[in-house]
């Protein structure tokens, strides 16, 4: 008994120390994971799952890993793993899940996650367009037309966000410097720390010269992200946290992100010095500068940003900064919103993870001149499954760069694509007030259509408040336009909206429906009678048709319509026949008296006009219902 007690010990002894020994090895993964040491983080979590001890924090984390080195491959598959075990894990998790989904085309799945995330977090859901309103272009702008070409300055590592350095250079960040053995190498994807290189602006030159930027801009780790001022004297670029020497931390040990200026004197870049809104406690990167270049745009996670980076502004003053103005939930989403890039027409370009895109890091735009900020993306190729950013164009050339991970022509990890052919179209959302050519307001259900000039259906609305707003309109376009209500003339008309943001469209009311004339009260003519059941036209009656017959020979330019009547006594199939005979009769008797057929229509209404309220449940004396078996002599307007 002594013995097999002494065992029981030694066991609770060996496991103790084996859940110790694990925990403590998900400790050490963990800080790896929260410095942003991926690479260290990634064997450490790979270790612990392939011992069994693959938890849902480990595969949430293992993911995140490989998804922040955009390795969706094995994001998934530890995604996968997460979702298996639970569906309680963060938005930021699910986004990236449905992203990484994306990115492999498996977009079924991504749906039904997403439908997850809605019923999980339904603050999530986005808001719908306006119902008095058609949406003309869509949220996806076609550039299927686009001429695309891996750039000849890339290498075997890293190359990414290119700007422009006046009219003939470009600048960009490059890892290239990983072939030399000795180089410093960064924790987060084991290649060299980047740093800023300059080449010719020459799309066709096969040899391409590449050289590091001149001055003190290159440190010993990344510089990424500069933007020019026009004269070529001021840079703007992102570095790690570090001036002179040492780099410095945050309170994790975490090296962040700092937006520095630099000048140059005609031969070299220096007068480094970092920008006011810095902190040693978040990130600001990816600068970019206005058309007037009175603001810096720029991506941060600086307090109050909504996901994992925000778009943020500031003001340049002329020996000052303003205080950094996030951009609002309409632009930023609770994932990453970053690498900004103004065009000198105001469009903002930017990517982000966290909207309905291809995969990965996709680019989006918004007029910033717009009222309504609406966000636009990018069809293939400028999107693909893969990261997409640094997208920056000329407008007036169409010409410009973007990076890319996707796998066709990649010749690194991040590879730098030039692009011609390529325009964003200026929109606009306009609003049409409709009204009566007398200007008052229209009465009843109008519907407005509208179609392109190649008489496609873009969208049909029903008006209310006398207006619709059209979203999305491209001014240089002409759209035809139909206007329908049953009191007004229809409308069709092509208009444009090149001046101005609105239109009025005046609707023509219908004229009356003629007054008919009825020969009975005209020649007092005593009422057409028939004898019940019966469609023959009685002898006393020829009497009165021969005053009928009068009128037709001494005006042949008159036609009629011949009206028979009923009771309400019998069935209402019987009697609309019935009174279709007692019209055809007293046709017939006329044109047995000469006048041409073709002056003559006779109709059949049977019991369902009559005179008074004769109705068949109803007793009536034989005189009420007389009055309703009679003929209608209607004079043609």
């Amino acid at each position: 008994m002594k013995l097999h007690s002494k065992y029981i010990a030694i066991c609770l002894f060996l496991i103790s120390n084996c859940l110790f020994s694990q925990q403590d090895k998900v400790t050490k993964a963990n800080t790896k994971y929260f410095n942003m040491s991926y690479v260290d983080a990634i064997k450490l979590y790979t270790n612990l799952v392939n011992d069994g001890y693959g938890t849902s924090e480990i595969f949430e984390n293992l993911g995140n890993s490989y998804y922040f080195q955009s390795n969706y491959e094995f994001a998934k598959a530890s995604y996968d793993s997460l979702y298996n075990k639970t569906h309680d894990f963060s938005i930021p998790t699910y986004y990236r899940y449905i992203n990484v989904l994306r990115s492999v085309n498996n977009n079924k799945k991504a749906n039904d996650i997403y439908a997850k995330l809605l019923v999980k977090y339904p603050q999530e859901k986005r808001a719908t367009t306006l119902k008095n309103s058609i949406t003309v272009n869509p949220i996806t702008l076609p550039v299927a037309h686009i001429e695309l070409m891996n750039s000849n300055v890339n290498s075997q590592y890293s190359d990414y966000k290119v700007s422009y350095l006046g009219d003939e250079k470009i600048v960009f960040s490059s890892g290239r410097a990983t072939k030399n053995i000795s180089v410093k190498r960064s924790i987060w994807n084991n290649e060299a720390y980047t740093n800023l290189y300059e080449s010719n602006l020459d799309f066709d030159s096969t040899k391409v010269v590449v050289k590091k930027l001149k001055g003190k801009v290159n440190k010993f780790y990344n510089e990424s992200s500069a933007v020019f001022t026009k004269d070529g004297t001021t840079m703007y670029f992102t570095r790690n946290n570090q001036l002179k020497a040492a780099v410095k931390t945050d309170s994790l040990d975490n090296m962040l992100l700092k937006i520095y200026k630099a000048t140059y004197n005609g031969k070299r870049w220096g007068s480094i010095e970092e920008l006011p809104f810095n902190s040693n406690q978040y990130n600001c990167a990816h600068p970019t500068l206005s058309p007037d270049e009175d603001y810096l745009y720029f991506s941060s996670d600086m307090p109050g940003t909504n996901g994992g980076s925000d778009l943020f502004r500031v003001a340049i003053n002329d020996v000052s900064y303003g205080e950094p103005e996030n951009l609002g939930k309409t632009i930023n989403t609770t994932g990453r919103d970053t690498f900004p890039y103004i065009t000198s027409n105001n469009v903002l370009i930017f990517s982000s993870d966290f909207r309905k895109g291809l995969g990965g890091l996709d680019l989006y735009y918004v007029d910033l001149n717009s009222n309504s900020k609406r966000v636009y993306t990018f069809s293939q190729p400028i999107n693909s499954s893969f990261d997409d950013f640094g997208l920056i164009y000329k407008v007036s050339e169409g010409t410009g760069f973007l990076t890319s991970n996707r796998e066709e022509d990649n010749k690194g990890s991040d590879d730098i694509y030039a692009f011609s052919n390529f325009s964003i179209p200026k929109l606009k959302d306009v609003t049409i007030g409709i009204k009566s050519s007398r200007e008052t307001e229209v009465l009843g259900k109008t519907i407005l259509t509208l179609f392109n000039t190649e008489n496609m259906l873009i969208g049909t609305v029903e008006v209310t408040n006398n207006q619709v707003s059209l979203l999305d309109i491209n001014p240089l376009k002409s759209y035809n336009v139909q206007v329908s209500n049953k009191q007004f003339e229809d409308y069709s008309s092509l208009i444009t909206f090149k001046e101005g943001n609105s239109k009025t469209i005046n609707l023509i009311e219908k004229a009356p429906d003629p007054i008919s004339i009825d020969l009975n009260d005209v020649l007092k003519l005593k009422t057409i009678y028939f004898s019940f059941d019966k469609a023959t036209v009685s002898r006393e009656s020829e009497i009165e048709l021969e005053k009928v017959l009068t009128i037709l020979n001494t005006y042949p330019e008159i036609k009629l319509d011949i009206i028979g009547h009923t009771d309400s006594r019998g069935p209402s199939d019987y009697n609309d026949k019935l009174s279709n005979q007692r019209a055809a009769s007293t046709k017939q008797w006329l044109v047995n008296k000469g006048v041409s057929i073709a002056r003559l229509n006779s109709y059949g209404f049977g019991e369902k006009k009559l005179v008074n309220d004769c109705k068949e449940a109803k007793k009536c004396t034989k005189t009420d219902h007389d009055q309703n078996r009679r003929t209608e002599f209607l004079i043609q307007q």
